[in-house]
Formats: C-alpha cells, sequence, structure tokens
C-alpha cells in the first residue's frame, strides 16, 4: 500500500500517514477491542450459547464491525469525520451507554437466579469489569483522573468555550 501511496505522495507524508493510522488501529485495539472481548469472554457463562441469540450479541458486533470497521476504515481513507464521529465516538458511547449497562443486567439477572454457578460467573464478570474500567484508559468514567490529567482537560474546555463562545 505504501507504494502506491508513494506514487503521488513523499515518502515522508506516507509515513506520517501510516503514524497516524497504526496509532487509531492501536487505540481501538488496546481501548476498546481486547478489553471488549475480555468482557464478552467473562458474560460467556451468562449467555445463552446460541450465537445471536443475547442482546448483547449485537452490541458486541455493532462495536466491533460496525462502528469499528467504520472508524478502521475511515482512518485509512483519511477519511476524519468517519473515523470519528461515525467510528470512534459510537464505539465509545455504544461501549459505556451500551455494552457496560447488558454486562450489569446479566450480572443482576444471575445473582437473581439464584443459582450458585451463575452467581459465581456474575462475581467473576463484575470484577472483569471493575480491572478494565480501572485501565487508565477508562478510569475517566469512573471519575479516577489523574489531577494532571483533570487540568489538562479542564484547560482544554477552557480553550475550546474562549474561542467559540462569542
Amino acid at each position: 500500500m505504501q507504494d502506491v501511496c508513494s506514487a503521488c505522495h513523499s515518502q515522508e507524508y506516507v509515513d506520517n500517514f501510516y503514524i497516524q493510522y497504526d496509532g487509531l488501529i492501536e487505540l481501538y485495539n488496546e481501548k476498546f477491542a481486547k478489553p471488549g472481548l475480555k468482557l464478552m469472554k467473562a458474560a460467556k457463562p451468562l449467555l445463552n450459547p446460541v450465537k445471536f441469540s443475547n442482546k448483547i450479541d449485537f452490541i458486541w458486533f455493532e462495536l466491533w464491525h460496525h462502528e469499528g470497521r467504520r472508524a478502521r476504515h475511515g482512518a485509512s481513507m483519511m477519511a476524519p469525520d468517519i473515523t470519528h464521529w461515525h467510528g470512534t465516538y459510537e464505539i465509545a458511547r455504544n461501549f459505556y451507554t451500551h455494552l457496560l449497562p447488558e454486562l450489569r443486567h446479566l450480572i443482576e439477572k444471575a445473582r437473581s437466579s439464584g443459582e450458585f454457578n451463575k452467581g459465581q460467573a456474575a462475581d467473576r464478570l463484575e470484577k472483569t469489569i471493575d480491572e478494565v474500567l480501572n485501565t487508565d484508559n477508562h478510569k475517566w468514567f469512573l471519575g479516577k483522573m489523574s489531577a494532571k490529567q483533570a487540568e489538562i482537560r479542564k484547560k482544554a474546555t477552557a480553550d475550546f468555550k474562549a474561542q467559540f463562545e462569542k
């Protein structure tokens, strides 16, 4: 692919593009794909074994394939609007507002079932959710940012408001 790019662009331009592209792929993998797979694996004992017979199967498919594919493909095609609004934004929105609530619903349902094995699986899933959310990529969701990170976000917000609140 780099040979195709080099037909029109300088090597520096091509190298810089791949730094950005690879960075987006790494961000997606580390922040959502790997943790999502870990969460889905932990949820498996609480699911109906028939694929796509669980609500969460569709949520995960959307995160991985639909939004994830758009983010990855958008980045590969230099389409920032697709990469962000139809990719990473929707991935994050659905990770936090659909996947996590559905996992928590599975935990509640398993605990209320009274079945010992399901209760143990619910405990393991809850522990996995806590592990994922306490990583650097997700601590903000718990309000656990470092003072330095909170200050960076506060300054960025102030700068944005100063620029656009006129």
